[in-house]
């Protein structure tokens, strides 16, 4: 009996002390950060460095030979349709000399006509997408067509109407380059210098200066580019995206205008992906083939002028409400995106199918529930079913 509880007694030490050491040398709990999953607004983005550019630009040259004066204008000074920025005088001409003035006549008069023909196309046009618009509208409010196909219509009416200011506007600036052409033969008529009259160039649209090419007063011959005028209304973006993300963008996407000096984003629309690209070294000096994206402010803010640095945010696809997780959990194991699930004291990995991907965050297809923890930033040393410690919120 005596022996039989001395083995008991041994064997309950025995079995204390391996319970001990393994207490003693199991691997201690890792600490780990968690997140929920959640549902709501997810957007799928193609971001690139651009600038903004006037859509609508002239430059004026001198028409004749002439004493340019001196330009009073600064770069950045507003102008109206008609306003004098140049003043030249200009000396007599050679019969050659007149010839070509003749011809230059000739040439902006068949600019006029062919600047007529386009804004003739552009109202067909506009006229075209205002009845897509309002049949658009009416079965959007039947409900026969998607709210999407009437946005498309909408920023199809917007473009169109833009596309018509545009080509008023060179067709005045045409009208005026006859005028300019014209007045030019005309003040140089006489071989007379007593009957030569002054040559005006003016500002062919209301805009902005962008730069002046000739200020100071002196000579300059027929055809010197005088000065540069921008139609500020129609600001526009360029980004230049490589290839293989710009197929992924379509004309009429929202996008977001950013770091512009502003503290909030503005919001254009991609008017035209160009059909032709071209090759560009990358910082790393790696050839890339890229094409321009050109988008449309929706509302272009004042401060914004020609050429200034901002950042393009393409939206090419949204959803105001989808099951998400952070990118920051998901990790590869082969071909497959894993998570790490946080089940009461353990980690559980687990596999998952993910969609679309914003920046920070990625659409659940299938593998996860709404309200489940994940693992955020899991490290090498975390398996599964490793023994986890969450850390509260405030020490995060």
């Amino acid at each position: 009996m005596k022996k039989n509880m001395r083995k008991l007694v041994l064997v309950a030490a025995v079995a204390g002390i391996a319970v001990l050491l393994a207490l003693a040398f199991r691997p201690a709990a890792l600490d780990v950060d968690i997140a929920a999953v959640q549902r709501g607004a997810l957007q799928e983005t193609l971001e690139q460095e651009g600038k903004t550019r006037m859509h609508d630009s002239f430059v004026l040259a001198s028409p004749v030979a002439g004493r340019l004066k001196r330009i009073e204008l600064h770069a950045g000074d507003p102008v109206k349709v008609g306003e004098i920025v140049a003043t030249i005088d200009p000396v007599p001409l050679e019969p050659q000399q007149r010839a070509a003035l003749e011809a230059r006549v000739q040439t902006a008069q068949e600019l006029e006509r062919e600047a007529a023909a386009r804004v003739q196309r552009a109202e067909a046009g506009s006229s075209q997408a205002k009845a897509d618009l309002e049949r658009a509208t009416k079965l959007a409010a039947e409900g026969v067509i998607a709210r999407e196909a009437l946005e498309k219509a909408q920023t199809a009416g917007k473009t169109a109407n833009k596309e018509l200011d545009a080509a008023l506007f060179k067709s005045k600036a045409a009208a005026s380059q006859v005028e300019e052409a014209k007045a030019a033969l005309l003040a140089t008529a006489a071989q007379d210098p007593a009957g030569i009259k002054t040559v005006y160039l003016r500002s062919p649209v209301p805009g902005r200066i962008l730069r002046l090419i000739e200020q100071s007063e002196r000579v300059v011959g027929q055809g010197t580019p005088v000065v540069s005028i921008g139609y500020t209304p129609r600001l526009e973006i360029v980004a230049d995206y490589l290839t293989t993300d710009a197929v992924k963008i379509s004309p009429g996407m929202p996008a977001l205008i950013e770091e512009w000096g502003g503290s909030k984003p503005i919001l254009a629309r991609v008017r035209l992906v160009e059909p032709g690209a071209f090759t560009k070294i990358s910082a790393l000096g790696v050839e890339e083939q890229r094409v321009n994206v050109v988008l449309d402010f929706v509302s272009a803010p004042e401060q914004l002028g020609d050429a200034y640095r901002v950042e393009v945010r393409v939206i090419t696809w949204q959803s105001p409400r989808v099951l998400k997780v952070p990118l920051s959990a998901l990790f590869r194991r082969g071909d497959d995106w894993n998570v790490f699930i946080a089940e009461t004291d353990r980690a559980s990995r687990r596999n998952v199918k993910i969609g679309h991907r914003s920046d920070l965050e990625a659409e659940v297809l299938d593998g996860l529930r709404e309200g489940e923890r994940v693992i955020v930033h899991p490290g090498n040393e975390l398996t599964d079913a490793s023994r986890i410690r969450i850390r509260p919120p405030a020490l995060k």
